[in-house]
């Protein structure tokens, strides 16, 4: 007749609940979870202390025992999600039985015991109908038969964009979304426990076919001291398991675009081309039966695509291939005592055959050679987990995660030739640059928890060593601009850096999870990072430590009728410096530019100007080791954010939920890489110390050319930092350095509903007012597509700022979203994903009119025209929407046998709303750039995926 709800309502008005219901459930935190394992806590009602509660997983055959408290309860912590069996037993005879799920990162409530001492006690162990009173992040947790019956595309951005507060981020960064205001760069992506994250710039994450996961868990804010080095969002997944049973099958899914978008000034979209073919075949079982298990699968997708160019006179057919492994086993030593191996190979080859193409005719014409990118790697993590007694829990890490930065473009000894204004590439070369690359994560951690009752306490240390390996230059040594003006001329740069860079991270935290009262817990954590970055030289250039970051939460049941909360959570996060920042600023980095008269027309064989007399020119790095010293300021501060989440959620009888939340994200200190040339000059004319006889009898001036030195620093303070040409450090103030404060904030209001799935349909929606505004979207630019982590133009010279104020790219004030599925009785199966959402704001980039430093970056500010356009300031991009449908339809055989047959449909009304535009407005001074405004991108097209799925059990 009552639900777990009920009964704990029931509890708290009895005299039963006074002499052990409200110590039980106070004697129980409900957060206990690590964040790849579950929980079940509970309380045993109606009998005396001392009852034995029995655990058995019903996949895997473990069985474990504990005693209830004195209070009535008990705890059962790092779980593997899954289906559990529960029994109490009094005296030696069976009272009570139940079956619990354990979920990600989560806790299951139950309440078992002899019912003939309790009215009105019935719980449903399938499914509690009530609030998780412990939980205060936000975010979601979803299953991969969960998702088997969504219309999602096959990828993890795709499963996080089903969270309220994300965004779909700018086309130039891939495919990576944009949490809570954040930049895309600012994520963190975990695989079993290992992190998988690009470290070398933020975008992105290991690439693992859906087959491989299991559970997927998308934390939006609000995560606890475990988790650092996010300011973004972190996902959490775990892959699956083997059980007693074997298990084998197989899958294929085709996937193709049967629509095109509309064509833009640069691109021939009518002549796009998009599938790919993935199959897959798995295995699973006991290698000893309830003690080893593994879980296997092979994975080959073929990605095809192909893309003409409007301007460039080019086209490109890309194929991807991959073949993937991934291995997962599972031994426990004892009931109390396992280990877990997770090994999996992302390795794949991107070819991309480049032509010859007249837009005009749409004309596909000679072959001109292959650009070849490598990409994946080697992944692997070891894990030890223990329950050292019945309160006290050990696990221990060890893992290495690996991707290749491989890119060689076809034609490689060529130059690569651009001409202005549309950079369009009219050279031999088929792609910029040239680079052999590597990065490699090694990690370790520990972590040991203790119940203390009413107190869950938690420490842990966390350590990660990532090193990266760079050879890149420019294809043929030299990237040419061709500017055919009125007085034509050309520039010529030149780029080479190569080495090795290490960056260390360490951390601990501290947690400790209180049960105050029977509705009322606090959660109180304290996690400290430390980064150091290393140059080429092995000799660290900057050091951040002592990063203390509080986090606090707080969850309140009102009523103590367990279907509704009132959650709070305040904490600080921060962000190391990508290790991008180490091959750019701490190598021997040579990045030239020179100005060259030419006639407008006369080219060499390949491609490249021939040349007059030199117009000038300089360095933007000479190629030396830089002084480490001359890099950062000293008095530099660590990158972070702090945040406040307020909500209130409650439940229903029949299971739906609702819930409304507020969330305040403020990124208090950024790190950036600034000019500081004008603010040298300003000081040595001020103080008149510039010893000129030191640097050959140069002036100031003309060492402090305008781009001589860059520092890593806290824009808006006051700055300590060496000059090597006079061997001496140097305080510069805020008003001579002319940099305001970096900023970004980010507000929203979150509306939730959901319907669990009751066996006939189920349903999810959310509303997001949301607002993110500043002068520094983050990690990355993706108004100028700029993926230089940390290290993008928008602070480089302090006119690049002037209206720099307003909405920031990833502002999307409106999100509606919604996903459900319908069950037939006959079988069939149909599910539902929409989203609308308004568009970003845009802007006007020209060449700044006064600041003569500014100037050099061309279309790099607010002025447009001379006029200041401040950002954010013109108008947004179209509004999105979009429907997914899919279908699926079971055929049942004997023996187990199961076929899956589906049918996705995207974009099914082919939408084509304007995502990107062209935002350079004038890219020769005081000239408009004719394809201002242009769209550049657009949603993606209606596209059908079709799939098969064989399972044997």
């Amino acid at each position: 007749m009552s639900s777990t709800r009920n009964l704990r309502h029931n509890l708290a008005r009895s005299a039963l609940a006074l002499a052990i219901g409200t110590a039980a459930i106070a004697g129980a935190p409900a957060v206990f979870a690590d964040d790849t394992t579950g929980t079940i806590r509970g309380a045993v009602i109606g009998t005396e202390a001392g009852s034995v509660i029995k655990l058995t997983d019903i996949a895997r055959g473990i069985t474990k025992e504990v005693t209830a408290d004195a209070d009535g309860s008990f705890r059962f912590g790092s779980l593997n999600p899954g289906k559990y069996e529960l029994k109490v037993f009094k005296n030696g005879e069976l009272i009570d039985t139940q079956q619990a799920v354990v979920g990600l990162g989560a806790t299951t409530t139950i309440y078992m015991g002899d019912s003939s001492s309790v009215e009105e006690v019935m719980v449903t162990g399938e499914r509690i109908v009530q609030a998780d009173v412990g939980i205060a992040e936000s975010g979601m947790v979803i299953s991969s038969e969960q998702l088997n019956e969504l219309p999602v595309a096959r990828d993890l951005t795709s499963v996080t964009m089903l969270a309220p507060s994300v965004s779909r981020g700018d086309s130039a960064f891939g495919n990576n979304a944009s949490f809570a205001g954040a930049s895309v760069a600012e994520n963190t992506s975990f695989i079993n426990g290992l992190n998988t994250t690009n470290f070398r710039n933020g975008l992105g994450f290991s690439k693992v076919p859906f087959e491989f996961y299991d559970n997927i868990q998308v934390k939006t804010g609000g995560y606890s001291a475990k988790f650092g080095r996010s300011t973004g969002g972190v996902m959490n997944a775990t892959t699956k398991s083997g059980t007693n049973e074997f298990k084998f099958g197989s899958s294929f899914y085709y996937n193709q675009d049967i629509d095109t978008s509309p064509n833009t000034y640069t691109a021939d979209n009518d002549k796009d081309v998009n599938d790919d073919t993935e199959a897959n075949i798995y295995a699973s079982g006991a290698l000893i039966e309830d003690k080893l298990f593994f879980y296997g699968l092979y994975s080959n997708t073929v990605d095809n695509s192909e893309y003409y160019g409007m301007l460039s006179g080019l086209g490109y057919k890309s194929k991807t291939k991959a073949d993937f492994w991934g291995l997962k086993l599972d031994g426990f030593i004892t009931e109390d005592h396992r280990v877990e191996l997770t090994a999996f190979s992302d390795k794949r080859d991107i070819v991309e055959g480049t032509y010859r193409y007249d837009s005009d005719t749409e004309t596909v014409g000679d072959y001109l050679g292959d650009n070849v990118y490598s990409r994946g790697g080697l992944n692997w993590i070891g894990t030890y987990v223990g329950n050292l007694t019945d309160t006290m829990t050990l696990s221990v890490s060890y893992g290495e995660n690996e991707q290749d930065r491989t890119s060689i473009p076809g034609n490689p000894d060529s130059p690569y030739v651009a001409i202005y204004p549309s950079y369009a590439n009219v050279g031999e070369a088929l792609d910029l640059s040239i680079e052999q690359g590597l990065d490699k994560r090694e990690m370790a951690r520990v972590d040991f928890s203790w119940d203390l009752n009413d107190h869950f306490v938690e420490v842990g240390l966390d350590r990660e060593l990532n090193s990266s390996e760079a050879d890149t230059s420019y294809a043929g040594n030299s990237y040419w601009l061709l500017i055919p003006v009125s007085d034509p001329y050309v520039r010529q740069r030149i780029y080479h850096a190569d080495g090795s860079f290490e960056v260390e991270s360490n951390a601990f935290y501290l947690q400790d999870t209180w049960q105050v009262t029977d509705g009322l817990e606090v959660q109180v954590g304290l996690r400290n990072e430390t980064f150091t970055n290393k140059n080429v030289e092995g000799v660290p250039f900057i050091e951040v430590d002592n990063q203390w970051a509080p986090r606090l939460a707080v969850s309140w049941d009102p009523t103590g009728a367990g279907n509704q909360k009132i959650f709070a959570n305040w904490g600080m996060y921060y962000l190391p410096i990508a290790s991008n920042t180490n091959v750019r600023m701490a190598g021997n980095e040579l990045y030239s530019y020179e100005y060259f008269e030419w006639d407008g027309e006369s080219l060499n064989a390949d491609g490249s100007p021939v040349i007059g007399d030199s117009l000038g020119g300089g360095y933007y790095a000479d190629g030396s080791v830089a002084d480490t010293r001359s890099l950062v300021d000293t008095n530099i501060e660590p990158m972070y954010q702090s945040e406040f989440i307020l909500g209130y959620q409650f439940s229903l009888d029949n299971g739906m939920e609702f819930g409304v939340k507020g969330m305040y994200r403020n990124l208090e200190t950024s790190i950036e890489d600034v000019a500081i040339d004008a603010a040298v000059i300003d000081y040595y004319n001020s103080n008149g110390t510039w010893d000129a006889s030191k640097v050959g009898g140069d002036s100031v001036e003309d060492v402090f050319s305008g781009f001589h030195q860059y520092v890593l620093t806290n824009p808006g303070n006051d700055m300590n930092v060496y000059v090597s040409e006079m061997d001496e450090y140097i305080s510069l103030t805020a008003d001579q350095l002319r940099y305001p404060e970096a900023k970004r904030q980010y507000g929203a209001v979150e509306f939730t509903f959901a319907r669990p799935f009751d066996g006939k349909w189920g349903m999810n929606a959310s509303y997001t007012w949301g607002h993110s505004w500043g002068n520094n979207e983050g990690y990355v630019r993706s108004d100028n597509g700029q993926d230089d982590a940390g290290l993008t133009t928008n602070f480089d010279q302090p006119g690049l700022l002037d209206g720099g104020y307003g909405s920031l790219p990833n502002d999307r004030r409106h999100t509606i979203k919604a996903y459900g599925n319908y069950a037939f009785d006959m079988g069939l199966r149909l599910g539902a994903n929409f989203m609308w959402q308004t568009g970003r704001p845009k802007n006007c980039f020209g060449i700044h009119p006064t600041d003569e430093f500014a100037q050099a970056y061309d279309d790099e500010s607010f002025y447009c025209m001379g006029e200041l356009n401040p950002r954010g300031s013109l108008g947004r991009t179209d509004n999105v929407w979009n429907l997914d449908l899919n279908a699926q339809y079971p055929l049942e055989f004997a023996n187990g046998q199961r076929v899956m047959l589906s049918m996705d449909v995207f974009n099914l009304f082919n939408s084509d709303a304007v995502t990107e535009v062209q935002e350079s407005g004038e890219r020769v001074q005081g000239e408009a750039y004719q394809y201002y405004g242009e769209p550049t991108s657009y949603q993606s097209p209606r596209a059908v995926r079709f799939g098969i799925r064989y399972d044997f059990n």
